[in-house]
């Protein structure tokens, strides 16, 4: 535990930090202060607030146990809104070299970025502080459209509802954008996001989008609150579209958001939603001139912005350095099986990034299922095709799965049986990159093997008892899962 006098002998001695106040506890039992940093410009020291918490070294509920604070700072980098320091030090379990470690990482943010001046390479997206929005949360995804954004553009944007979640025990209502249809020019252009088939079908609402002229923010990095601050970004054709868009839908929304589309430096648009009620609109009609001259525009009056979360879920940022390899996610891949092991082959796939997959098999999925494969209880006797596939799509915005039907197997092994010249088979098979065979099903893996098909073949299989698992990759397929069970 830190105390007055250990902070008092550690701060003396480091070198170019030194006390401007003592510290001294408050109510919380925090221990505040005053410290100086020296910057080498002139003898001019760079002075910090600081607040050491209770629980120091230790974080508690996610928040950093020390702050550093000086509002004078925010133009520069890692230092937010409230002026404090953003720094995610090394940790340690005694106080003594926390403390230490965190003064000379302090030291080394003064060098760096306000006395040489320099400046991150990469992007940080824009703070937005989320506050509740009449006793709620509301949070948006989306996704990069297939087509880019005319500049200037507006329109409306259509997007789902999905299911209601909870934070610090208030609700969360979740939204994904489906699509942008601009309507900046007479013939309207519908640009779609890059989600699977299964969210695009959802039922659909309506809200405006605005590609702004600039970026939202102050400070370039924390965004804006108020009105005032935001409508010089908007076009006039934005702003009366806006009411032509209230004028067509009172009586039917309560509210709608309002996205906000900036480019962002590593390319495409990013999107902050605000929201807007019809009961209290933050648009009002301006009238400019008199007389025959008079003009009715329409523009923001003064008020504080309602932003939502926004929540950018393109692939390469849904699944991020978890993805799979490019060449293997675009494959056409076929799952025969979805049991014990099929099930969790195909939720892998999907959490590694897998786009198209398709699923077979002949069973059902019944509560004696659920403890040795991937799915729930909760829909209780179902098709396991039909199960696995609302599962994977709940799991991944980005997969397209559909499945056969389970006379395939019936087709399959009869035709199989009845003609020597299995090249149609093939054919069938080769519409696939790969297949997983988890039936476990000797004969379906005999069939698959004397076909001749280009697909690349995977054979997953469980021993008795589940004591060992083969797997074998064509070709000869049969001869190696044989040879593996004679093995074991």
């Amino acid at each position: 535990m830190m105390t007055v006098d250990k902070i008092k002998e550690l701060i003396g001695a480091l070198y170019g930090v030194s006390l401007v106040d003592g510290f001294t506890i408050d109510e919380t039992g925090s221990l505040k202060g005053r410290i100086a940093v020296v910057t080498g410009q002139d003898n001019a020291n760079l002075e910090w607030d600081v607040e050491i918490s209770p629980t120091y070294p230790f974080k508690a509920m996610s928040r950093e146990p020390i702050h550093f604070q000086n509002k004078n700072l925010l133009d520069y980098p890692h230092i937010m809104q409230d002026g404090n320091l953003c720094m995610h030090p090394a940790e340690y379990e005694n106080a003594e070299s926390q403390f230490v470690n965190d003064l000379k990482q302090l030291k080394e943010w003064v060098e760096k970025y306000y006395v040489r001046g320099e400046k991150d390479a990469h992007y940080e997206h824009l703070v937005v502080n989320h506050y509740l929005i009449h006793e709620q949360y509301y949070t948006f995804c989306f996704a990069e459209t297939q087509e880019d954004f005319t500049e200037g553009d507006y329109g409306v944007v259509h997007y789902a509802a999905l299911p209601t979640g909870r934070k610090n025990d208030k609700p969360v209502i979740n939204y994904v954008a489906q699509k942008f249809v601009s309507c900046m020019q007479v013939k309207k252009k519908e640009l779609f996001c890059s989600i699977s088939k299964f969210y695009q079908e959802l039922r659909s609402f309506d809200g405006v989008y605005c590609l702004l002229s600039n970026i939202p923010s102050v400070y370039n990095k924390f965004i804006v609150e108020n009105y005032d601050s935001i409508k010089g970004l908007f076009s006039q054709s934005q702003k009366n579209y806006i009411h032509s868009f209230v004028a067509s839908h009172r009586g039917k929304y309560n509210f709608f958001p309002l996205f906000c589309g900036y480019r962002i430096p590593e390319g495409g648009v990013y999107w902050q939603a605000m929201m807007l009620f019809m009961d209290d609109l933050p648009i009002e009609p301006v009238r400019v001139g008199t007389g025959k001259n008079r003009l009715w525009f329409t523009d923001f009056r003064q008020g504080v912005i309602q932003w939502a979360e926004t929540v950018d879920i393109s692939y390469k940022y849904f699944f991020g350095r978890g993805a799979m390899p490019k060449e293997l996610a675009n494959k056409k891949m076929l799952i025969m099986g979805v049991g014990a092991i099929g099930s969790i082959v195909a939720e892998t796939l999907t959490r590694c990034g897998a786009k198209n997959l398709t699923l077979y098999d002949i069973d059902n999925k019944e509560p004696g299922n659920v403890c040795r494969s991937a799915y729930p209880f909760y829909t209780g006797v179902i098709e396991k095709t039909l199960d696995m596939k609302s599962l994977l799509t709940q799991i991944s915005p980005h997969v397209e799965c559909a499945s056969l039907k389970s006379i395939v197997d019936l087709v399959v092994k009869t035709y199989a049986a009845e003609h020597e010249d299995k090249s149609a088979l093939a054919e069938f098979f080769d519409e696939f990159d790969v297949i997983f065979d988890c039936t476990t099903d000797n004969q379906l893996m005999r069939v698959m093997d004397s076909t001749g098909t280009k697909v690349q073949l995977v054979n997953f299989l469980i021993t008795n008892y589940a004591q060992d698992l083969i797997c074998a990759f064509s070709p000869n397929v049969t001869e190696t899962v044989f040879f593996g069970i004679w093995l074991t």
